[in-house]
């Protein structure tokens, strides 16, 4: 079976004081996950605050990759610096063959290892932006336009607020703009502008035309 491999953790994970409380968040953020998408290996955690998952399509597993840094909003713990602050999560993303039951054999799983690492490891050089969070390992053909997509996708996310992200989530539920205003006690005309000046709507047609790829 052919399809896309998941490997994430936490960051920083260590700053967060009550561990039992950080790993009970995640596992119901990986079953919001779930719930929403259906994936044929849904998320599990495999190693403490370490999670895998699988889905069917490039398209699939970016909308999965997005939806988990945004649920992640709601998990605010506190941390070693006395700071109450969400949680947030890094990914790899890997293509090919998968495990009828497990995500985490084969050379697709150690691809997507790697990718989780240059996810970890890319945002503390110079050159690269801090709000790196997610790396695709693929094709050649494909890698260098999703990991482009990619680096400006996290740097969106990083200045997006709590309303801007959950608007995000609303068009990628293709919520109507009225129903998504009236959850967040605003008006039409002041989500409209949102999605269009913050990058609720690049991050959504962006996500649409990779689909198209």
């Amino acid at each position: 079976m052919e399809g896309w491999v998941v490997a994430g953790d936490v960051v920083t994970s260590r700053r967060f004081v009550d561990h039992q409380a950080l790993l009970a968040g995640l596992d119901r953020c990986l079953a919001t996950v779930n719930d929403a998408m259906s994936p044929p290996l849904p998320f599990r955690r495999v190693d403490d605050d370490q999670f895998a998952g699988a889905f069917d399509t490039l398209a699939e597993v970016l909308m999965a990759a997005v939806r988990l840094r945004i649920v992640t909003d709601d998990l605010v713990l506190a941390t070693t610096d006395g700071e109450d602050e969400p949680v947030d999560v890094r990914l790899g993303l890997a293509d090919g063959d998968l495990h009828r039951d497990d995500p985490t054999g084969g050379p697709t799983w150690d691809r997507a290892t790697r990718a989780r690492r240059a996810a970890q490891d890319l945002p503390a050089r110079p050159k690269w932006p801090p709000s790196l969070r997610t790396v695709v390992a693929a094709d050649a053909e494909r890698a260098p336009l999703v990991n482009a997509y990619l680096v400006l996708q996290d740097q969106l996310l990083e200045r997006m607020d709590a309303r801007d992200r959950r608007a995000l989530l609303g068009l990628l539920d293709e919520e109507r703009q009225v129903d998504i205003a009236d959850d967040l006690g605003v008006t039409q005309p002041a989500i409209a502008r949102r999605v269009r000046d913050r990058g609720a709507l690049a991050i959504t047609r962006a996500l649409r035309v990779l689909n198209d790829t």
